[in-house]
């Protein structure tokens, strides 16, 4: 598959940033464009808004939320598979627990188990990622041959031998760097003998049951509660999952950790961004300008708050900075200003009719101040 037919599979796929349905994606009604200074744009923009409004339902409303389990371990769990590629599929919430990132488990299974015909062709994003790096190994590999063959040429210390070697070379590099990447099932080697393990998984020739599950973060599972509406958790309210995520972190108060992240989380989702933890790198959250199956991440965030300044130091933030610099990503401190403990409280102890607003005023409380962290490099920046 070429790369503009594979991007425009996956524009397809992944073409909700979240898990909600709009009235114009379900009946087709978009609302116009409007010209401020355009007399008769407002008439015909506040018609269709009173024709939408009226003629047709809220499509959030007839949803049905996706049941998220809360186990006594502290981990919020989704099991139905629906639910899970919905989740990941509109914004990339969670993580598979058997997979990488989004959960393929049971798809691989059934291709090693050989269980289905119609998937044997169909590549996981597991095999993608192992032939790409036995690839990018290859590349380097010849690539370190080349530079050891040139530098005898320069010495004129090079064979005959050696000299086609190098043009050899040269010719596979030239190829490797302008080949189409492609996979097929021949590419890879895959396992055809059942393991111990797998007696217990096949019945009557079929998969019987999903090992995996997605499992969520603390501020994920309170995104998708308080924000957007999408699920229910237990028989929790939107206040008493706030509680019990806060009680993750340690002791219910402006600082807590699991508010501060929430804070973050919530601004940058709400500026459009995909964001996924950041644990791998050493910091709190990574930022996708359209998610994981498109490019890698750009931005990672290190959440900080008034009694975080003493924690981390330069010696730990010099650390943090080469380890994201090596890879190829931008470093953003995200300084969190919170209220006073005594405004905290009373908010939260308030009697609200609507839980929303409750958290709406609460969280209105924070501020979020970002300062971009450049490592000085010697050799880069001199004059």
């Amino acid at each position: 598959m070429s790369k503009r037919n594979n991007k425009k599979l996956l524009n397809q796929i992944y073409s909700r940033p979240l898990p909600i349905e709009l009235s114009s994606d379900k009946y087709g009604v978009a609302m116009p464009t409007l010209f401020p200074h355009n007399p008769v744009s407002w008439l015909f923009y506040l018609t269709r808004l009173i024709q939408v409004n009226t003629l047709y339902s809220v499509p959030q409303s007839s949803e049905t939320l996706i049941d998220v389990s809360y186990d006594s371990d502290g981990i919020f769990k989704v099991s139905d598979e629906e639910s899970m590629a919905k989740l990941w599929r509109c914004g990339f919430f969670g993580k598979g627990t058997l997979s990488r990132s989004e959960p393929t488990w049971k798809a691989r299974t059934i291709k090693r188990l050989n269980l289905d015909s119609n998937t044997a062709n169909a590549l996981s994003m597991e095999e993608v990622t192992n032939k790409r790096r036995d690839e990018r190994k290859k590349f380097k590999a010849e690539r370190s041959r080349l530079q050891e063959l040139e530098l005898k040429q320069r010495k004129g210390e090079i064979s005959d031998l050696e000299s086609s070697q190098l043009e050899q070379l040269r010719e596979t590099l030239a190829s490797l760097r302008l080949i189409d990447f492609k996979l097929s099932k021949d590419s890879f080697d895959r396992e055809t003998d059942l393991r111990f393990e797998d007696l217990d998984l096949i019945e009557s020739n079929q998969l019987g049951r999903n090992l995996e599950f997605l499992q969520l973060q603390a501020i994920e599972t309170f995104f998708l509660k308080f924000a957007v509406n999408v699920i229910r958790v237990n028989d929790f309210s939107t206040k008493q999952l706030f509680l019990e995520c806060c009680r993750q972190s340690g002791i219910l108060k402006p600082t807590n950790k699991f508010v501060l992240d929430y804070v973050v989380y919530h601004h940058y989702r709400s500026l459009g961004w995909c964001v996924r933890s950041g644990v791998k790198f050493g910091c709190d959250m990574l930022l996708y300008k359209r998610g994981p199956p498109f490019i890698h991440a750009e931005y990672c965030i290190l959440v900080i708050s008034n009694d975080d300044k003493a924690r981390y130091d330069w010696f730990e933030m010099a650390a943090k900075a080469r380890v994201i610099g090596t890879v190829k990503k931008t470093f953003v401190l995200v300084y969190v200003d919170s209220p006073t403990e005594e405004r905290f409280n009373s908010i939260l102890s308030s009697a609200y009719s609507d839980e929303g607003i409750l958290f709406q005023d609460l969280f209105k409380l924070y501020k979020v101040t970002e300062i971009l962290y450049r490592r000085w490099a010697p050799s880069k920046t001199r004059d």
